[in-house]
């Protein structure tokens, strides 16, 4: 009779043991998720922020190549009006 009551209590010890132990890992890992999951979210809006950023630079720096193509052109203009139409060809190349 005494060894049943023994067994009884190393099972119920065992059992009271594995749960509280389980229930505090899940605790710990839901707290981590949390966090984790704050983070990511707070690294996701810092990361829209900086895409919304680039494509501002970005179109701010197509305006700027847009520009310098059309003073490129302009100056490219101007010396070939500076240099004169160009002489006929004497020798036909070929």
């Amino acid at each position: 009779m005494e060894t049943l009551l023994l067994l009884s209590t190393a099972v119920g010890l065992v059992v009271t043991l594995s749960v509280t132990i389980l229930s505090g890992m899940k605790w710990m890992l839901g707290r981590v998720e949390h966090r984790t999951d704050a983070r990511f979210a707070e690294m996701d809006a810092r990361f829209e922020r900086m895409d919304a950023r680039f494509d501002r630079m970005e179109t701010r720096t197509d305006e700027r190549f847009a520009e310098l193509g059309a003073s490129l052109m302009e100056v490219q203009l101007g010396l070939a009006r500076l240099e004169g139409p160009h002489p006929p060809f004497l020798i036909a190349r070929g």
